[in-house]
């Protein structure tokens, strides 16, 4: 019986690990905002990298409470509109960011009303705002 009591408790040490592995994908972006209301009338993806861009980001309500007026020098940013649509349901969201030894992949999806889905019949302007934890040039695919 205190064989197995001990095997027990050396069980429960052993695969009780003191050192922790890191996701440092989450740590390379972080989305800043996503709404369906507010983007631009037409899609596009845009990547700020300078300071006088950086500085209309400042000035949103929004995201001024989200960002340093510094975070332009350790980072970039990317702003992904979808343009006007004629209901809601629509989206735009980050899938994967990887760091590469050149640049920064960035994989983006578009997200659509499934067809049978109650949707607002609204017009909307879907956006997302991310920021890369990285000033190495930015691919969006």
């Amino acid at each position: 019986m205190k064989r197995i009591v001990v095997l027990v408790c050396v069980l429960v040490l052993v695969s009780c690990s003191s050192t922790k592995t890191k996701d440092n994908s989450t740590d390379l972006y972080k989305v800043l905002i996503s709404s369906e209301y507010g983007g631009g009338s037409f899609q596009f993806y845009e990547i700020i990298t300078e300071q006088k861009e950086f500085n209309m980001m400042l000035g949103d309500d929004e995201l001024k409470k989200l960002i340093k007026p510094t975070d332009i020098q350790t980072a970039n940013f990317i702003l992904l509109n979808l343009g006007e649509k004629s209901s809601g349901g629509y989206s735009v969201e980050v899938v994967k960011v990887e760091e590469l030894s050149d640049k920064i992949m960035v994989t983006v999806k578009e997200i659509a009303p499934q067809s049978g889905q109650l949707a607002a019949t609204v017009m909307t302007n879907p956006y997302t705002v991310v920021k890369i934890n990285s000033k190495k040039p930015i691919e969006i695919k």
